[in-house]
C-alpha cells in the first residue's frame, strides 16, 4: 500500500527505455477522465544502473511499464471513477500502445468476447 498523500495514476519505465510509451498511456488516462500523477524511472538505490523494480529490472529486452492506475488509500482518487470504468481505463492502455506503435486504434463493437468456463472444449479444425 503506498502512504497516503498519492493522487492519480503513475507509470514506471525501465531505464532501457524511453517515457514515449509512458507518456502516451498517461495521454490517454487524461482523456478518459483519470489524473495522472506522473510517469518516471526509478533506480535502485544500492546500484543506480539498475531499475528498483524487480519486474522491471528482470524483463531484458523490450518495452517493459508498470501502470498504478490509482492509490487505494488516496483521499483524493476517484475511486469510483477506477472502480466502475475500469474498462474504460484498461482502454486507454491499449489506445496509447496503438499510438505509441503508430497502428490503427480499432475498438471491439458489441460484444466480441466469451468468457472461457470450466467445462468448455474447444475444437481445432478437424481433429474434434
Amino acid at each position: 500500500m503506498n502512504p497516503r498523500g498519492g493522487d492519480g495514476a503513475e507509470i514506471i519505465y525501465s531505464l532501457r527505455n524511453s517515457d514515449a510509451l509512458s507518456k502516451s498511456i498517461a495521454n490517454e488516462f487524461i482523456k478518459s477522465g483519470q489524473n495522472v500523477r506522473k510517469y518516471y524511472q526509478r533506480r535502485l538505490p544500492s546500484d543506480p544502473s539498475k531499475d528498483y523494480y524487480y519486474i522491471l529490472r528482470d524483463t531484458p529486452n523490450n518495452e517493459s511499464i508498470i501502470i498504478e492506475y490509482g492509490f487505494a488509500d488516496s483521499n483524493n482518487d476517484d475511486v469510483e471513477l477506477i472502480k466502475n470504468n475500469w474498462q474504460d481505463l484498461a482502454e486507454a492502455v491499449v489506445r496509447g500502445v496503438a499510438n505509441y506503435l503508430k497502428v490503427p486504434y480499432v475498438p471491439l463493437k458489441g460484444s466480441n468476447s466469451y468468457i472461457v468456463k470450466k467445462g468448455d472444449r474447444i475444437f481445432m479444425g478437424n481433429n474434434e
